[in-house]
């Protein structure tokens, strides 16, 4: 079956121009020239770009426990938020699975695992968008390494991050700032945050060797987490870490992209105009030109969103922003079939009315309709 979509604004190589796009099965066959074809979709001038690829997000936790108490089984959380995900324009999600003991957040090494095998026999089976797994390691969680060299081994992962929210570091400088966030937040008391502390700060340094290099042995993408200083970058770049994600710090940024490291930040934190938990502001990044592309981090419709406040606060051009959340994540994951419109790569497309509150009007995945809020439009 061959459909042809034609709009006056087709994101082609970083640039908006007027092109007919023709689709066959679940490729882009070509872009033609703009009303070349006899038969097309004519869009006007809605905005064509390819889907968006999310490459961290934990929203899932908050499908699974929307209400604190309230827990929905994990097959029907990841098949409510697949739709959502369609609606927000994401083609390609990672779902951030955490492997850490932390109860009140709702993790563990077991359902972690869990949540991982959900998640990638579902997307085999019904699943609209492409619903992959970033398993993140906390350093103080050993008991986890196993379990993540199993999925591994399983095919199952394709970015691991490696994060370490002990006190006197990263996101939490001091041991007084790591207490209050996690007695404030989680609602522990003092005996409760010192056992937090005390798991926090045992690292087995032989056993995250291992899993590392057991990690880069499978080509998995290797991730770091809140960095906040140069010394600790330079460790990581002698791990085999190719992104930071969220640094803390802009010199810290600066000196990431300098070593050929990926930077990336939150689109909420884009939206909001800030970080949640009071550290630098992802536009500043943004503005220097040291934050590379933007992951939905916990809220998946700010990656729209995020796009056209970049273009607001900074006058980022668009073509700029939509390759923050498509094209460049797409690269920093090694899938090389997706992220832009052209010849040979998937039919993951966006149709984008922007005529007011930019919001996704059509969603397609693999050349087929998976998303349409377009009143009485039919492909």
């Amino acid at each position: 079956m061959i459909t042809i979509l034609r709009s006056k604004n087709v994101l082609v190589n970083e640039k908006f121009i007027e092109a007919d796009i023709v689709i066959k099965g679940e490729f882009i066959q070509s872009i033609d020239t703009y009303g070349s074809n006899e038969v097309a979709v004519d869009l006007g001038f809605k905005k064509i770009v390819p889907g968006i690829v999310d490459l961290h997000s934990d929203a899932i936790e908050k499908e699974i426990e929307p209400r604190h108490g309230a827990t929905f089984p994990v097959e029907h959380a990841i098949a409510e938020l697949d739709k959502k995900l369609s609606m927000a324009g994401i083609t390609t999600m990672f779902h951030a699975i955490g492997f850490e003991d932390n109860p009140k957040k709702k993790r563990s090494v077991y359902l972690a695992r869990q949540q991982i095998e959900e998640i990638y026999n579902a997307n085999k089976k019904h699943l609209g968008v492409d619903n992959l797994i970033h398993a993140r390691f906390e350093l103080s969680s050993s008991d986890a390494i196993e379990a993540i060299k199993e999925v591994i081994d399983l095919g199952m992962v394709k970015l691991l991050s490696i994060m370490d929210h002990s006190p006197g570091q990263g996101q939490f400088k001091t041991l007084e700032t790591f207490k209050t966030y996690y007695s404030n937040y989680y609602g522990l008391n003092d005996d409760e945050v010192q056992d937090v502390v005390d798991k926090k700060m045992n690292k087995d340094e032989e056993k995250i060797n291992n899993l590392i290099s057991h990690a880069k042995e499978n080509k998995i993408t290797l991730l770091s987490h809140d960095d906040d200083c140069i010394e600790k970058l330079d460790g990581l770049l002698d791990l085999g870490v190719q992104i930071s994600e969220f640094p803390l710090d802009l010199e810290v940024a600066k000196y990431a992209v300098s070593k050929g490291i990926a930077t990336g930040m939150g689109a909420p934190n884009i939206v909001r105009g800030g970080s949640q938990s009071g550290n630098i502001a992802a536009i500043d990044l943004v503005r220097e030109d040291v934050c590379k592309y933007l992951c939905s981090d916990y809220h998946p419709t700010s990656m729209l969103q995020a796009v056209y406040k970049m273009k607001e606060d900074t006058n980022l051009p668009l073509e700029i922003g939509f390759s923050m959340i498509t094209s460049t994540p797409a690269k920093y994951a090694n899938l090389t079939d997706r992220g832009e419109l052209k010849a040979g790569k998937l039919a993951d497309i966006l149709v984008i009315d922007d005529s007011h509150i930019p919001k996704v009007v059509l969603t397609l995945k693999d050349g087929e309709s998976i998303y349409n809020g377009i009143r009485g439009f039919k492909l």
